[in-house]
């Protein structure tokens, strides 16, 4: 009977678990791919020497597709080698399900991943880590969903990893650099108050290589430095404890006062956008109050009162009342120029 086992070799050759290494020793297939991380040039040959076993080199459509994959491992033992945690990725999971599906027996033998990594390296917390972004080359221009993810994780007092995107088989990337720009050019279009060029970041590369590089400061800092290439990832951190500044600094030799965290000033949606559509309703109230009749000076007051009370819900953190104050203030303005008795110039 076959089986399909999924070896993580974490951060490198070396980084494989003994049981990683017995089970490639007793596969009768080796695959090795590395399509998302660029590779060593040793791996290779340090996985062959490891085991005293062939290893086949694939690439993504080869695995994507896991046709030949499946086929072979109805009858025989395949082993699927991948730096870090196989089950990290994706599309090793669709296999393994496809696999089970099939009546395959499957295997995950676990590692090492940048995951973990990035919260050894940094000094933080591991468990302070809240939603992990990947920073696309495609996305790197506006960066909206990385932008929405790390101002909630910011709010919750946590740290944001940033991976980013390096394709091996066309050699493109996303910069250090320019995924620092790219949050900048978010804050500027949504002003929460999320980065700014003074934020504390942290940039790690190749972690777990002898030529790893890691580097800590501002963002004007950090795009000026060289880390030496990709892959790239980036640490922002939220609410700091003192043992986490101690370690950021004895770690990168960075001065304490200088090691900060980033949650404190950051802006709740509410607090951007309530403020705004009271000014809004109220320039629509007194242009309004001069041009009706007393019949409906109870509208007007009413108005005035749903507008005081989102500010005082907003003051209170009542986030969801405050919206729906206002929302209450400027339907009742709404209503005025619906039954024609004014016309309102929002």
């Amino acid at each position: 009977m076959g089986r399909l086992s999924f070896v993580g070799l974490g951060l490198g050759a070396k980084g494989v678990t003994l049981e990683g290494v017995g089970e490639m020793i007793g596969a009768d297939i080796n695959y090795l791919e590395y399509y998302t991380t660029p590779h060593e040039p040793q791996l290779l040959r340090q996985v062959q020497n490891a085991t005293g076993k062939a290893f086949t080199i694939v690439d993504r459509q080869f695995v994507e597709d896991g046709s030949k994959i499946l086929g072979e491992a109805d009858a025989k033992k395949v082993v699927l080698a991948v730096l870090g945690d196989p089950m990290i990725a994706t599309t090793h999971n669709e296999l393994r399900v496809r696999g089970i599906k099939l009546g395959i027996e499957t295997r995950v033998i676990h590692s090492a991943t940048i995951a973990s990594a990035a919260a050894s390296a940094s000094g933080l917390h591991s468990y302070k880590f809240s939603r992990t972004v990947t920073v696309t080359r495609e996305s790197v221009g506006k960066l909206t969903q990385a932008y929405h993810i790390l101002h909630e994780n910011l709010l919750e007092g946590a740290h944001t990893l940033l991976l980013l995107e390096y394709d091996v088989q066309s050699g493109e990337g996303v910069s250090p650099a320019d995924a620092l720009a790219g949050l900048l050019l978010a804050e500027g279009n949504f002003k929460r108050g999320v980065v700014g060029e003074g934020t504390f970041a942290i940039l790690l590369s190749r972690l777990g290589r002898e030529d790893a590089g890691i580097a800590a400061g501002t963002f004007v800092e950090l795009s000026k430095k060289e880390v030496g290439g990709p892959p790239h990832c980036l640490v922002i951190p939220g609410k700091l404890h003192f043992t986490e500044v101690e370690a950021i600094s004895a770690i990168f030799s960075v001065k304490q006062p200088d090691v900060k965290g980033n949650s404190d000033g950051v802006l709740r949606t509410a607090q951007t956008l309530v403020p705004r559509y009271v000014a809004k309703t109220r320039r629509a109230l007194d242009s309004v109050k001069p041009r009706v009749g007393p019949q409906y000076e109870h509208v007007m007051e009413n108005a005035e009162l749903y507008m005081k009370d989102a500010e005082s819900f907003l003051a209170n953190g009542e986030d969801e009342m405050a919206m729906l104050s206002i929302g209450y203030a400027e339907g009742l303005l709404d209503s005025l120029s619906f039954a024609g008795v004014v016309k309102i110039d929002w």
